[in-house]
């Protein structure tokens, strides 16, 4: 990302700022610890979060489009609806998430890791840098849209693999 003017936010305010809507468009909030935090609808877009913590967070219609989430640890979290159209998702820690109808459109997802991640109802045929190796760890719950030759192997009973 070129370099720019990053906000910069109290780590304390920022669960209580975008819980249910708010908005950190450009904010730097790398290495931060988020987990837990409920991020509904907020917007992220053209954010910095390498390395942040957001592990069991709830990032329901969350927007983060041209985002850079190298790094950063999202294991468990709910990722229903959101949009990572354009963004950096290398080497992030996606285990044990489940990824309803979110958009990779762009994504990078090189060195990310899927396991016991439930996909459902995403379109995963634009993401780049996805391998067949990431698929294997994780399950599909409904109709996932994959890159031509990929597969991803159906939830057992419709649950969790976790």
């Amino acid at each position: 990302m070129a370099a720019q003017a990053l906000t910069v936010v109290p780590e304390r305010d920022i669960p209580r700022m975008v819980s249910f809507g708010g908005a950190c468009v450009g904010c730097d909030l790398s290495g931060r610890q988020l987990s837990g935090a409920r991020f509904q609808g907020a917007d992220f877009s053209e954010s910095i979060l390498i390395g942040a913590d957001l592990r069991d967070a709830s990032l329901r219609g969350a927007d983060f489009s041209r985002s850079d989430l190298s790094s950063s640890d999202l294991t468990g979290a709910d990722i229903t609806g959101a949009d990572f159209e354009g963004a950096r998702l290398r080497e992030v820690r996606l285990d044990s998430a489940w990824i309803r109808g979110a958009s990779f459109s762009g994504s990078d997802l090189e060195g990310a890791s899927l396991k016991g991640v439930v996909f459902s109802g995403v379109d995963l045929r634009g993401a780049r840098n996805l391998r067949q190796e990431q698929l294997d760890a994780a399950c599909a719950q409904g109709a996932v849209k994959l890159p031509k030759g990929m597969i991803l192997r159906a939830c057992a009973g419709g649950a969790s693999p976790r």
